[in-house]
């Protein structure tokens, strides 16, 4: 009956039918325990909002599990997902504009879908696909084909502005004059200087990248 006044209140709440399909997704273990609400381990949205975690997240970790099967909640797994979800972002951003999805990937990335919404296998060949040696813009078109169905909004994201302190940002320069300079040895020990002043530096087409790793952290992500 729980399910079937679910869909009875929505409809009359808002008119319209809850969902084409409906999955019921199999517990959520908290600390070794099925999530309820009488055990007061209860997990909420704005749970993750009031820790300053991305809701999105969220949503990365439980693509991670097929819908089947058990899923064990910890704060720690939840950063690991928010870390590879800024990761994919990321990547994302750095394809540029989108071209034309490659065929060949949207149809494995159905496959994977229409399998019992094998979701662990759809985001690992999305990940796959960010790997793969397709042009940019391919990749990003197929990417975002992708996530009409993972609902990270990957198209919507861009990168925060990050302010870099003036110090870190001098080092910055200067490596880049002894990459330029093809003075290797100098450039790397500059990076350790980066690096200790709690700052990641990354080279790429555009430039040097410079990132917090502690920004990095509370944003999300590691790799998938």
């Amino acid at each position: 009956m729980h399910h079937t006044n679910e869909i009875a209140q929505t409809q009359a709440c808002y008119g319209t039918r809850l969902a084409n399909f409906w999955l019921h997704g199999y517990f959520l273990q908290v600390d070794e325990a099925r999530m309820s609400k009488s055990s007061g381990e209860f997990l909420r949205l704005q749970s993750l909002i009031d820790r300053g975690v991305d809701p999105l997240a969220y949503r990365y970790f439980c693509l991670g599990a097929h819908y089947r099967s058990r899923l064990s909640f910890t704060w720690e797994s939840l950063d690991g997902a928010a870390t590879a979800l800024n990761r994919l972002r990321m990547a994302a951003v750095e394809m540029g504009e989108p071209g034309q999805a490659d065929a060949g990937y949207a149809a494995r990335f159905a496959a994977e879908v229409n399998d019992d919404l094998n979701t662990p296998r759809a985001l690992a060949l999305a990940w796959d696909l960010v790997r793969s040696d397709l042009p940019a813009p391919v990749k990003k078109a197929t990417l975002l084909r992708f996530d009409q169905v993972m609902g990270l909004r990957l198209a919507e994201w861009q990168p925060t502005e990050e302010a870099v302190p003036e110090k870190v940002a001098a080092l910055v320069q200067q490596r880049d004059q002894a990459r330029a300079q093809k003075r290797w040895q100098d450039a790397d020990v500059l990076r350790t200087h980066i690096s200790a002043a709690g700052y990641d530096v990354e080279d790429t087409p555009q430039g040097s990248r410079v990132r917090s790793r502690t920004h990095e952290i509370k944003g999300g992500n590691q790799a998938a």
